[in-house]
C-alpha cells in the first residue's frame, strides 16, 4: 500500500525532531516518540506493519493511496541573493499598492483563516498562464521586483513590521503577482525555542528579507 499526507499537512525535519503543520488547524505541532518513529521509518522507505501504518492513519497523519507514494519534503531554491528595496523614485501608487496588500492580506488571514488564506495565493498562481521566475539578463523583470520590494520598504515606515511576517509575505507574494511575477512563498520553522517565520523568495532571491535570518528556520510549506 502506498501512502499519502492528508490535505493541508506538511511537515519537516528539524535536527532529530519532525514537525508537522495543519493548516486547517492553523497549528504545528509534534508527534510522541513511537508515532514520530513509525512516520520517520515511512519516509525513508522502510516498510511500515499494518499495525503502523492503521497507527498512523488513524492520527490522520496518512492516507491510503492506490497508486504512488507522494510523502515528501518541500524543496527550496537556494538563496543566491538578496533584494531589499530603498523607498525612492517610486510612484504614489506603488506605496498605496503595498499598503492596500498589506490590510487586504491582514483582513483575510483574520477572516478567513490560514488554509482559506493560502489556497487564495495557491488559485491566483494557478490562473497564471505562463508563471516565470526572473532570468538574471531580464532587466524589465528586474526593475519590476526593484519597485516592489522599494514600495513595501516604504510601507514599512507606515505600518509596523513587527511579527507579522505572514500577512506582509502574503502581501509581497501578491503584489508580485499582479506584476507579472510568481513568487514563491515559505513557511519554515525552527526549535528550542519554537519559532515560526514566513517569507518570499523569486527563483533564489530573497525578497524584503536576509538570509541570515531565513537561515535559522527549516522550511516546511512552499506556496
Amino acid at each position: 500500500m502506498a501512502y499519502t499526507l492528508p490535505g493541508g499537512l506538511s511537515f519537516c525535519v528539524v535536527g532529530d525532531r519532525l514537525v508537522f503543520l495543519d493548516l486547517p488547524s492553523d497549528r504545528y505541532f509534534c508527534l510522541s516518540p513511537r508515532r514520530e518513529a513509525d512516520f520517520r521509518d515511512l519516509i525513508e522507505g522502510r516498510t511500515p506493519s499494518g499495525s503502523t501504518s492503521n497507527g498512523l492513519q488513524s492520527g490522520n497523519l496518512l492516507i491510503g493511496n492506490a497508486s504512488a507514494n507522494e510523502i515528501t519534503r518541500c524543496v527550496v531554491p537556494t538563496v543566491t541573493g538578496e533584494l531589499c528595496g530603498e523607498a525612492r523614485n517610486l510612484a504614489a501608487l506603488d506605496g498605496m499598492a503595498a499598503i492596500g496588500w498589506i490590510l487586504r492580506s491582514r483582513t483575510e488571514l483574520r477572516l478567513r483563516g490560514l488554509a482559506a488564506t493560502i489556497q487564495h495565493l495557491i488559485d491566483r498562481k494557478a490562473s497564471i498562464r505562463k508563471p516565470h521566475a526572473m532570468p538574471a539578463a531580464d532587466t524589465a523583470q528586474e526593475r519590476k521586483l526593484i519597485r516592489v520590494a522599494g514600495s513595501f520598504a516604504r510601507a514599512s515606515g507606515i505600518i509596523d513590521t513587527h511579527g507579522r511576517c505572514l500577512p506582509w509575505s502574503l502581501a509581497i507574494a501578491h503584489r508580485l503577482l499582479s506584476v507579472g511575477i510568481t513568487p514563491l512563498l515559505i513557511l519554515g520553522v525552527r526549535l528550542t525555542p519554537f519559532a515560526a517565520h514566513a517569507w518570499v523568495q523569486v527563483g533564489g532571491t530573497l525578497i524584503n528579507e536576509h538570509r541570515e535570518r531565513t537561515d535559522v528556520f527549516t522550511p516546511i510549506l512552499v506556496v
